[in-house]
């Protein structure tokens, strides 16, 4: 056997020792210690996603992110030339699809001073 095992197989078992005869002796201060404990640790837990949530970001930007993934995959899939035949293409009354309108571009352009015709290195 190992070492660590060895430490370990004896802290588990004073730690066992120690649950047994606190629920023997004293029940009502167990169960106050141990709703103690599973009240800290849920606020420890709650805490911690709270901010860590504010460090990575929140879920619309993993909204935005996978909508580029899908768009980028869509313009990259190889296109065919041909459409393959189906058998709706024969009926007589064909479904027009909805004109989808363009979404306006979020980019803004920022008016620069190309005017000016003065060098960097100078400062006059």
């Amino acid at each position: 056997m190992n070492i660590r095992t060895v430490v370990t197989s004896v802290i588990v078992a004073f730690a066992a020792i120690g649950l047994l005869s606190m629920l023997i002796t004293s029940p009502g201060q167990l169960m106050r210690q141990l709703i103690f404990t599973v009240v800290s640790v849920a606020i420890v837990i709650f805490l911690f996603r709270l901010f860590m949530r504010k460090r990575t970001g929140s879920i619309n930007e993993d909204r935005a992110y996978s909508k580029a993934v899908k768009q980028s995959k869509k313009r990259h899939s190889p296109k065919t030339k041909y459409a393959p035949f189906r058998a709706s293409s024969l009926s007589p009354k064909q479904k027009k699809k909805p004109v989808r309108r363009k979404k306006p571009s979020h980019l803004t352009v920022i008016e620069g001073n190309k005017g000016k015709r003065g060098t960097r290195a100078s400062s006059e």
